[in-house]
Formats: C-alpha cells, structure tokens, sequence
C-alpha cells in the first residue's frame, strides 16, 4: 500500500522533508542576511541614480536567464527525483547528462541572438555590462543544471558549499568594486567570476551523489520529457514576466532611473522578506514529484494543505510586522534618499504574502507533471501584467507598476489554487488562512500603535516583539497552531541538537513519529526509505547556502539578485 512503513534502513520521505527543509532554512537565512547587506553597499554605493540603471542590468539578465534556461533545470528536478524513488541511479543520472546537453545547444542560441542585440541596441554607458550579462549565461545555466540535480537527490545539504562560496566572493567583490570606483561594468564581471567559481563546486557535489556511469534515456521517456518540457518552459519564460519586475522595462521608458531603484529595491526587499515561508516550498518539489511517482495520492493532498498553513503562518507574520516597521528600516539601512521604498515595500509585501502561497500550489502542480493548467495560468497572468503596466505606469508611475503587478499575481494564484482543488482534489484551508489572516491585523495595529511615529531602533525593537508576540498569543488562541505544530518542532530541535551523527549522514535507525505526531495531517510515516533512492555515502558537514546566480530566480533561493 502506497505510503505505508517499509522494513529498510535509511530514512523516511517524511525525515527526508524535515531535513530537506532543515538545510533550505539555513541557506535562507544565510541568503537573507547576505542579500540585505549586498543591497545596502550596492543603495550606497551607487546612489539611486545608478541602482536604478544597475537593477535595469539585472532585469534583463535575468530575463534572458529565464529564455535560455527554459524548464531544463526544474525538469532535471522532477526526473532524477522521480528516478531515484524508484532505485534507478543511473537513469536519473542519464536524465542529468541529456538535460545538459540541450541547455548548452539552448544558452548558446540566445547567446548568440543576444550579443549582437546589446551591441547595436543597448544605452552606450550600459552595452558592455549587458554583453558580460549574456557571457554570463553560460556558467549560470550549468550552475542551475548541476543545483537542481543535487534538489533532485535529496542532498540539500551538499549545496551548501558552492552557496558559502558564491556569497562571500559575491559581496566581498561589491564591497572592493565600489572602493576601486569601477562601477556596474566591474559589478557584472565579479558576479560572473563569483557564479563560475559556485558552478565548478556544484558539479563536485553532484559527482558525490550521482554513478559515473549514466544509464541511457529510454526512446519513450525522452517523448514523455519532450511533452512535460515544452509547456513548462513557457511557464518559466513568462513567469520572468509576471514575477520577476517586467515592470522595470515600462519604468525605464517613462519613469525615472531613481523610480526604477525605488520599486526593484521595495521589490527585491519584498522577495528576501518571503524567503522564510517559502522554506517549505523549497523542498517540496522534490518531495511532490516522489509522492506523485508512488501513486501516494493521499499523503500528497495532506503535505499540500500543510504546507499552505505553514507557508501563510510565516508570510502572514511578515509582512504585518515588517510593512508596520518599514519606515524606520528603510531609513535606518539605505538613508533618506531611499524613504519612498519604505510605502512601496509594505504594499509589495503583501502581495509577496499571497504569491508565497501560490508556490506551493505551483511546485504541487509540477511535481505532479501538470502539462496544461500552468500554462493557462501564467498566460493569463503575463497578458494582464504587460497590458496593466502599459496602461498604468505613463501616468501612475511606480505605483501604477505596483497595480499591475498585484493584479497579474492575483489572476495567477486564483486559478493555480482553483485548478488544484478540482483537478487534484486539494483544497485550500480557507477557515485557517482567514483566522491566520485575522492575527495579522492584530498584529499589524498594535505594531503601528507602539511605533507611534518613532523610528529609532529601540523603538523598532520593542513594537517588532509586541506585535510579534500578539500574532503569536493571536494565533494560538484562534487555534491556528495547535498542540501537534509544536510538538514537532520542538521534536525536530531536539534530534537536531542531540542527534548521535552528524548532519546530512542519514541514520540507520528508522524515524518513527511519537504517538499522535502528525505531519501534514497524516500518521506515521510518509513514505519508505528506499523510495528516496539509493542511501548517498556519508559527507563531512558543510556549512553555508544553494548558490543562485545574480541574474536570475530560481526555486531554491539562496544569494538573492544582487543590488536588488
């Protein structure tokens, strides 16, 4: 029976979510922390002026990022975890080589279009940091290959080497760039060197996981992989659209350059402050695709609703507590010039709040190879977008971006939660996101309240932990955390704390829950331990975070965009 124990060592697809999720909390934290200290040497450093030409820099790199990487690395995901459930190391390891063949042949074509393009086309003081862009997609394509294939082995922990690395050059290059004066052309190059560097040590890790010697694709799933590879490549280039700031293009041609620092960076602070919920979201594709592939219909729906509580318990929170806070951070990290950030960030991060949740039903709806309802919904998404910011932005400006962006995540989250209920039968948990939703506002007032107007740190201090500590009391008296949500956590800091081995070496004892432990909604243990693949040699532990390239997006956010 699909889910049911299995005698075996190794540990559960339930341990290996919370271990997953464990090493995914850490890189954000450590992405987080690196992505806000990088934004505010790069807001300093180069003024608003100059941020906003290098977040158009970054804009378009990461579009072009999107273009040429296609739907090959979460494709390399979905395959070498749905191969490695079922025992076939060597097959997920052929679906490796094959993806990276055609996401080279894929990089060079848009390379090679683009090149010329900059050349001719692009601002004279921005044409060489755009052609080192396009240069650059060559080692973040690889990188995204050789990232996704270590996701899709369930070694989360493995990408923490090539993360540390990556940051640290990465923020250390900003800080000597700017001392040196060489401006966005240096910025670029740095970057570049700093993701070539991350890429050399991802594919160490996936040689650590994967044989040396890759089984050949059958004929009839390399068709399946042309059918599932086609639609989600559209998804992915017109996610670019709607989710990554296609709004900066129509800025640049009627706004400001300071207008297009101000919106990328409310933007991008928006996007760090929604890492933390999507701790959870980061492994779950994995996690889905596995589930999907035993046929475990049930444990999937329950792993779904719980992770949508979980996501909306954390986004809820921040962004009640950090749009209440806004103006006394924003003018303490960046300076007065920056202070319209600080109106524009707390509405940003409340549409981040809800597109939080999106992913979840985004990452189900992959793992699960969803072919039609993805595409549908990002198409719709991508033409409200680009017609709502050609109407708005000419005369609403940055806030008229911020309209057509909320409405085109609006469109998309609507029909992703939609097609999930009735295709999948995963229903949203509309009672506990509107108590969750409740709390918020409770915390937001009182948040507010105590500030009264003040900015100093003190001050932010005391109204963080009030509201904090209301959202909290809020939540649990409206019975959204409960008794089970706090056992588990409380379980899984001790075994983290006195765990006999050492991290990221999988234990041979099986992980058994306690009595009436749940997870998900569901008894007992999700999976068995050899559904996950083969048990990965022990590796000494690493520290750090998921590289991610400079220039774009991707699912396992670590070192966000730089200056955004």
């Amino acid at each position: 029976m699909a889910g049911a124990p299995r005698r075996g060592g190794g540990v559960s697809a339930r341990g290996a979510l919370l271990r997953n999720t464990f090493w995914y909390g850490l890189v954000t934290v450590g992405g987080l922390l690196t992505g806000v200290v990088m934004s505010v040497v790069l807001a300093r450093g180069l003024g608003p002026a100059r941020m906003g030409e290098y977040s158009y820099v970054l804009w378009v790199g990461r579009t072009l990022t999107a273009i040429a990487t296609l739907g090959f690395a979460l494709a390399t995901t979905r395959y070498t975890a749905t191969a490695l459930a079922k025992g076939d190391a060597a097959l997920a390891w052929g679906f490796v080589q094959l993806l990276r063949r055609r996401q080279l042949a894929t990089t060079a074509i848009v390379a090679a279009i683009a090149i010329p393009v900059m050349l001719l086309a692009a601002p004279g003081s921005l044409r060489w940091p755009l052609v080192v862009v396009c240069l650059a997609l060559f080692p973040v394509a690889l990188e995204h290959i050789y990232s996704h294939a270590v996701y899709g082995g369930q070694r989360y922990e493995l990408t923490a080497k090539a993360s540390a690395v990556k940051m640290s050059l990465h923020l250390l290059a900003a800080v000597t760039v700017l001392s040196l004066g060489f401006d966005i052309l240096g910025l670029v190059i740095a970057n570049t060197i700093g993701t070539t560097i991350a890429c050399a040590v991802q594919r160490g890790s996936v040689r650590r996981i994967y044989p040396r010697a890759a089984a050949p694709v059958p004929d009839d799933a390399r068709a399946e992989l042309r059918a599932y590879l086609v639609p989600l490549s559209v998804v992915v280039v017109l996610d670019a659209i709607v989710w990554d700031r296609s709004e900066v293009f129509f800025l640049r041609l009627w706004a400001s350059p300071q207008d297009v620092a101000f919106y990328s960076l409310a933007f991008g602070l928006a996007t760090k402050a929604m890492v933390l919920p999507e701790v959870a979201v980061g492994a779950l594709l994995p996690t889905f695709s596995a589930l999907h592939g035993r046929g475990a219909s049930g444990e999937f729906r329950a792993v779904y609703r719980s992770a949508l509580r979980h996501v909306a318990l954390a986004a809820v929170a921040i962004a009640s507590i950090g749009g209440a806070l806004a103006p006394g951070i924003v003018g303490l990290l960046y300076g007065e010039q920056y202070l319209p950030v600080a109106a524009l960030f707390a509405a940003l991060v409340s549409v981040a709040a809800v597109s939080s949740m999106r992913r979840v039903a985004w990452s189900a709806l992959r793992g699960a190879g969803d072919r039609r309802w993805a595409v549908t919904a990002t198409s719709l998404a991508a033409a409200v977008n680009l017609a709502a910011a050609a109407l708005l932005i000419p005369s609403g400006g940055v806030w008229g971006a911020l309209a057509a962006n909320s409405a085109a995540q609006g469109v998309a989250t609507l029909i992703a939660f939609a097609v999930m209920a009735r295709t999948h039968d995963c229903g949203f948990p509309i009672a506990a996101v509107a108590r969750i939703a409740l709390a918020g506002t409770l915390a937001l007032v009182t948040t507010m309240a105590v500030l009264d107007g003040e900015t100093h740190v003190l001050r932010l201090l005391v109204a963080g932990a009030t509201g904090f500590t209301v959202y909290a009391g809020a939540c649990a008296g409206l019975r959204v955390v409960g008794r089970a949500e706090w056992h588990v956590v409380s379980r899984t800091l001790r075994r983290r704390l006195g765990a006999r081995e050492r991290i990221g070496v999988p234990s041979r004892a099986r992980v058994r829950p306690g009595p009436g432990e749940r997870l998900g909604g569901v008894r007992g243990h999700v999976g068995a331990p050899h559904d996950l693949g083969p048990r990965p040699a022990p590796a000494p532990r690493t520290s750090g975070a998921p590289g991610s390239e400079p220039f774009t997006k991707v699912p396992a956010p670590a070192a966000p965009p730089q200056g955004d």
